[in-house]
């Protein structure tokens, strides 16, 4: 395990090794994003800055991490042709390392939360640490989702495509820019809550640490999500993992 994370801290450090500000790139995107339209969502939305800003940053950060998992998992093996080819790295390796890298990019990502609720004294309470749990869950998911994607991938190169066109569909439909409470259960939004499971993703970190309740429904669809997906992760490597090395 700590050699997988080893390489990817290595892949990490040499992604960013000739550029001026090095991983701090990864923060000047999303800041942009949560300046701008946090100005702009203060001048036009119903709700206040003190509020929807600490929303628009936890949402962000934690969609990127939920959006590289779907994303990039699709290509984690033709990625690693070379490694599968010349046997350097087993599946697994490439698994766990492709996995690690993604957080890392999203720790990274951390320093943005921090800072917002710095700013606008957003008070923690020992509820936040439910946020671990949902983070942890997610970083499950995201297992799965490279081995069921990333064979799948390997096999239909088209995936990648069509995952990046469902992603952007998603990040409108999940009250990242926008929150759920102008838009309840009962409204037009709706069906955008309860039947988008990027959005119970998203509550389990974010709502804790915006000292909000979790709804029930949420824990029952990531937790039947996540049981189903490692099957299938189990099924798909015990039937498919071998033909991998032909398909990419």
């Amino acid at each position: 395990m700590l050699q997988w994370l080893f390489i990817a801290w290595f892949q990490f450090l040499i992604r960013y090794r000739k550029t001026m500000l090095g991983p701090l790139w990864l923060l000047v995107g999303p800041a942009l994003f949560i300046v701008f339209l946090g100005r702009l969502y203060g001048h036009i939305g119903s709700v206040t800055a003190e509020a929807f800003i600490p929303h628009l940053t936890i949402g962000l950060v934690v969609w990127t991490l939920i959006s590289g998992f779907v994303i990039s998992s699709t290509m984690v093996f033709p990625a690693a042709k070379s490694q599968i080819l010349q046997g350097g790295m087993g599946l697994t390796g490439i698994i766990f390392v492709h996995v690690f890298s993604i957080i890392l990019q999203f720790a990274h990502q951390i320093v943005l939360i921090v800072i917002v609720m710095v700013i606008f004294k957003v008070s923690l309470s020992w509820y936040a640490l439910i946020s671990l749990v949902g983070l942890a869950l997610l970083i499950a998911n995201g297992i799965w989702l490279s081995v069921v994607f990333g064979i799948i991938g390997a096999r239909y190169r088209d995936l990648f495509e069509v995952m990046q066109a469902i992603m952007r569909i998603a990040f409108l439909a999940t009250p990242i820019i926008w929150t759920a409470d102008s838009g309840g259960r009962g409204s037009i939004m709706g069906p955008y809550l309860i039947f988008n499971p990027f959005y119970h993703y998203l509550e389990l970190v974010r709502a804790p640490l915006l000292g909000k309740p979790i709804a029930p429904l949420s824990w029952a669809v990531v937790l039947s999500i996540t049981a189903i997906g490692i099957v299938l992760a189990w099924l798909f490597k015990k039937h498919f993992a071998r033909h991998v090395a032909l398909w990419v």
